[in-house]
């Protein structure tokens, strides 16, 4: 019984197309179990970067903001203070400008002082749920990593693709 050629082929590419084969899906397994790993490593990044760096900064930053806004207002506070034996002649103030910019300045600072005060509130307050909401990041791509694994696992046990 002779052989044809064609037979010969299929005989021999019939092995090699299904080594192709699998070998492409470990390589698209291997590539999205690469992409999977890398988003959770920048998740934790994130949530580490947020926890450790971003957040104290940012509370950092408001204080000493208040704390500087407080000292301003004390400043202008001494300064209508000092200014105070001068303002009450009876023909006419001599400073009143000058009175009147440091009291709009003072005004100015009090209300950036509450401003900076709501805002730190804001800060500590919603903490927890920025914090939340990164760990839910984190999460869900360690999630995505683990149905790429198992996925993975249950094509290797059984050789038929997961639906």
């Amino acid at each position: 019984m002779r052989f044809s050629r064609a037979i010969l082929f299929l005989a021999i590419a019939a092995p090699l197309s299904t080594f192709s084969v699998s070998h492409a899906q470990e390589v698209n397994y291997a590539q999205a179990r690469a992409a999977a790993r890398h988003d959770l490593t920048l998740a934790k990044m994130e949530l580490r970067h947020y926890w450790q760096v971003e957040y104290p900064r940012l509370r950092r930053h408001l204080q000493a903001q208040i704390d500087l806004t407080e000292a301003e207002i004390r400043a202008y506070k001494r300064q209508l203070r000092e200014y105070r034996p001068f303002s009450s002649f009876s023909l006419g103030q001599p400073f009143t400008v000058t009175i009147e910019e440091i009291r709009l300045c003072l005004l100015e600072a009090e209300l950036r002082l509450r401003d900076l005060w709501a805002e730190r509130n804001a800060l500590v307050r919603f903490h927890s749920d920025d914090w939340r909401a990164l760990e839910m990041k984190v999460h869900a791509a360690r999630l995505r990593v683990a149905e790429i694994e198992a996925e993975h696992e249950a094509v290797a046990e059984t050789g038929l693709p997961a639906p």
